[in-house]
Protein backbone atom coordinates (compact mmCIF):
# COMPACT_ATOMS: atom_id res chain seq x y z
CA UNK A 1 0.00 0.00 0.00
CA UNK A 2 2.83 2.42 0.90
CA UNK A 3 4.46 1.73 -2.44
CA UNK A 4 1.27 2.56 -4.34
CA UNK A 5 0.82 5.83 -2.43
CA UNK A 6 4.46 6.85 -2.95
CA UNK A 7 4.19 5.94 -6.61
CA UNK A 8 1.03 8.08 -6.98
CA UNK A 9 2.71 11.05 -5.25
CA UNK A 10 5.80 10.67 -7.45
CA UNK A 11 3.66 10.57 -10.61
CA UNK A 12 1.82 13.70 -9.45
CA UNK A 13 5.09 15.54 -8.93
CA UNK A 14 6.28 14.51 -12.39
CA UNK A 15 3.02 15.66 -13.93
CA UNK A 16 3.29 19.09 -12.25
CA UNK A 17 6.95 19.83 -13.08
CA UNK A 18 6.39 21.24 -16.60
CA UNK A 19 3.81 23.65 -15.18
CA UNK A 20 6.20 24.78 -12.46
CA UNK A 21 8.93 25.45 -15.05
CA UNK A 22 6.48 27.48 -17.15
CA UNK A 23 5.45 29.60 -14.16
CA UNK A 24 9.10 30.19 -13.19
CA UNK A 25 10.10 31.18 -16.73
CA UNK A 26 7.58 34.02 -16.89
CA UNK A 27 5.88 35.34 -20.02
CA UNK A 28 7.61 34.99 -23.37
CA UNK A 29 7.22 38.68 -24.19
CA UNK A 30 6.67 40.77 -21.06
CA UNK A 31 4.65 43.92 -21.66
CA UNK A 32 7.45 46.22 -20.48
CA UNK A 33 9.78 45.25 -23.33
CA UNK A 34 9.65 45.69 -27.06
CA UNK A 35 10.73 43.28 -29.72
CA UNK A 36 14.28 43.84 -31.01
CA UNK A 37 14.56 46.45 -33.74
CA UNK A 38 11.01 47.71 -33.14
CA UNK A 39 10.88 51.44 -33.85
CA UNK A 40 9.88 53.49 -30.82
CA UNK A 41 8.48 57.02 -31.21
CA UNK A 42 9.29 59.77 -28.71
CA UNK A 43 9.60 63.52 -28.29
CA UNK A 44 11.72 65.70 -26.09
CA UNK A 45 14.32 68.46 -25.79
CA UNK A 46 17.99 68.25 -26.80
CA UNK A 47 20.16 68.78 -23.71
CA UNK A 48 23.64 68.17 -25.16
CA UNK A 49 25.35 66.98 -28.32
CA UNK A 50 28.60 64.99 -28.39
CA UNK A 51 31.47 66.79 -30.13
CA UNK A 52 31.78 63.93 -32.63
CA UNK A 53 27.99 63.98 -33.27
CA UNK A 54 27.76 60.27 -32.47
CA UNK A 55 25.28 60.79 -29.65
CA UNK A 56 22.86 63.28 -28.17
CA UNK A 57 21.34 63.61 -24.69
CA UNK A 58 17.61 64.20 -24.81
CA UNK A 59 15.12 64.93 -22.06
CA UNK A 60 12.28 62.80 -23.41
CA UNK A 61 8.61 62.70 -22.51
CA UNK A 62 7.16 59.44 -21.13
CA UNK A 63 7.48 56.44 -23.46
CA UNK A 64 4.53 54.19 -22.57
CA UNK A 65 5.55 51.16 -24.65
CA UNK A 66 8.75 50.90 -22.59
CA UNK A 67 7.10 52.07 -19.36
CA UNK A 68 9.67 54.85 -19.15
CA UNK A 69 8.87 58.07 -17.35
CA UNK A 70 10.32 61.39 -18.50
CA UNK A 71 14.09 61.51 -18.11
CA UNK A 72 17.32 62.74 -19.68
CA UNK A 73 19.35 60.03 -21.37
CA UNK A 74 21.85 59.49 -24.18
CA UNK A 75 20.85 58.26 -27.62
CA UNK A 76 23.34 57.16 -30.26
CA UNK A 77 22.81 58.23 -33.86
CA UNK A 78 22.57 55.66 -36.64
CA UNK A 79 24.07 58.37 -38.88
CA UNK A 80 25.97 61.45 -37.69
CA UNK A 81 24.13 63.57 -40.27
CA UNK A 82 20.94 63.12 -38.23
CA UNK A 83 22.42 65.19 -35.41
CA UNK A 84 24.20 67.87 -37.50
CA UNK A 85 21.20 70.25 -37.78
CA UNK A 86 20.36 70.04 -34.07
CA UNK A 87 21.15 72.58 -31.37
CA UNK A 88 20.91 72.37 -27.60
CA UNK A 89 17.39 73.42 -26.58
CA UNK A 90 15.70 72.18 -29.78
CA UNK A 91 12.40 70.40 -29.25
CA UNK A 92 12.40 67.22 -31.33
CA UNK A 93 10.30 64.27 -32.41
CA UNK A 94 12.39 61.16 -32.92
CA UNK A 95 12.33 57.43 -33.53
CA UNK A 96 14.82 54.96 -32.15
CA UNK A 97 15.52 51.26 -31.92
CA UNK A 98 17.09 49.27 -29.13
CA UNK A 99 20.05 47.18 -30.23
CA UNK A 100 22.87 45.60 -28.23
CA UNK A 101 21.80 47.49 -25.11
CA UNK A 102 21.87 50.88 -26.85
CA UNK A 103 19.15 53.28 -27.94
CA UNK A 104 19.87 54.27 -31.53
CA UNK A 105 18.10 57.19 -33.23
CA UNK A 106 17.01 56.31 -36.75
CA UNK A 107 14.98 59.49 -37.44
CA UNK A 108 14.83 62.88 -35.75
CA UNK A 109 13.30 66.23 -36.67
CA UNK A 110 12.80 69.57 -35.00
CA UNK A 111 9.25 70.34 -33.89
Amino acid sequence: MKTKILCAVYMGVLAMSPMLWAIDAGPLNPSNTVMPEQTIHASGTVKSIADNHESVRIFHNPIPELRWSSMTMPFNASNHALIDPLNVGDKVDFEFIQKDGKNIIVRIKKQ
